[in-house]
């Protein structure tokens, strides 16, 4: 009959794992499962803890917990006949009293077993115990990282809301000030509007430059220089009175338009050339 550590390292060896590798998937200590299967079972280490190894790791081997113990028992009491046996041919006969022995197994009930009134032994299985203890450890590990990842979140929430907030001010303070630039704006306009009306009224016209440009102005009715050869530059505006139609001599184009009768009147071309007003 195979002995304790045999059928262990058999379905050890089944499973095709190492000691380390079992010692990681049960987390008991590959030497404490190495001394399971060398049938060690005297080392130091309290015996409810060792019961409970051993029926962990026989049912992780897939192996019958409740048989594997049996045995270990049954190996434990053969033992300590033995022991009791070589006592007794070295000091003489000795006669041992079995109620007392059964009374020994009782009380070692304390220390891992409960002993129901039938007699029958159920062990505490602390093994069990750390087992409850790790599932508690690990959905306490899962309840705190989603904790912090729920925390994250608002945080990250937090953030985006107070920059959207600080946008949202500076888009407001934006609007206020273009709204209050806008009277300044409708009041230039207004202006405008009015220089304009006002050729209309007393034969005005205004020269517009919008870059360096070389202007002539004169009057066709009585051949007046009214501009003689003005030199103008970027952004530069020149008012004129005239008295009926003028022709526009330029040097560019491109650079000279000339506001009249509330319109802008601009030559064709974009070099040198003429035009007239009316």
């Amino acid at each position: 009959m195979q002995s304790i550590g045999q059928r262990l390292e058999e379905a050890r060896n089944r499973k095709g794992i190492s000691l380390r590798e079992a010692a990681e998937a049960t987390k008991i200590r590959s030497d404490f499962l190495g001394y399971f299967e060398q049938n060690k079972f005297e080392y130091d280490l309290p015996e409810i803890y060792r019961r409970g190894f051993l029926k962990n790791y026989a049912r992780f081997l897939q192996l019958d917990p409740e048989k594997i113990i049996t045995d270990y028992d049954a190996q434990a009491l053969s033992q300590s006949r033995t022991e009791h046996k070589s006592g007794s041919e070295l000091f003489g006969q000795v006669e041992i009293d079995t109620d007392n022995v059964s009374q020994t197994l009782e009380d070692d009930a304390g220390y891992g077993y409960i002993a129901p009134r039938n007699g029958r032994k159920t062990e505490a299985m602390p093994g069990d115990d750390e087992a409850h203890s790790n599932e508690k450890t690990f959905y306490l590990k899962i309840g705190l990282v989603f904790i912090g990842t729920l925390a994250l979140v608002f945080i990250i929430f937090g953030l985006i809301k107070a920059i959207l907030s600080s946008d949202n001010s500076e888009f407001e303070s934006t609007a206020n000030t273009a709204a209050a630039v806008s009277p300044a704006i409708t009041t230039t306009a207004n202006s405008l509007s009015s220089q304009a009306e006002k050729p209309a009224q007393g034969n005005l016209m205004t020269l517009i430059a919008s870059g360096t440009v070389q202007v002539t102005v004169r009057q066709k009715n009585d051949n007046r220089v009214l501009l003689n050869a003005e030199t103008m530059n970027d952004g530069q505006t020149l008012p004129l009175t005239k008295n009926g139609p003028v022709d526009v001599l330029f040097t560019s184009g491109k650079n000279i338009k000339i506001l009249y009768m509330g319109e802008y009147w601009s030559p064709n071309g974009s070099g040198a050339g003429k035009f007239s007003i009316p």
